[in-house]
């Protein structure tokens, strides 16, 4: 992605139109997603609008006392 001199291993994104920006762009290799356990009705989307297909295959899932579940993605490229 950038050319700094070594390899970068972790991007933290927010904001669904840098997520999707990245993703359309082929940029990125994993996801780790966080569920929180609480309707809230409405919020902040993950991804901005478009037409995507994007296949995910499950690396790991981890489960917190507090009821948050943590799940590992691959980007099937």
């Amino acid at each position: 992605m950038f050319d700094i001199g070594y390899p970068v291993k972790i991007i933290r994104c927010s904001g669904a139109a840098i997520i999707a920006s990245f993703l359309d762009e082929g940029e990125i290799d994993e996801f780790m997603i966080h569920v929180i356990p609480k309707f809230i009705g409405e919020g902040i989307s993950l991804f901005a609008p478009g037409r995507r297909n994007v296949t995910l295959k499950l690396i790991s899932c981890a489960k917190f006392p507090d009821g948050v579940v943590k799940l590992h993605y691959a980007v099937r490229k």
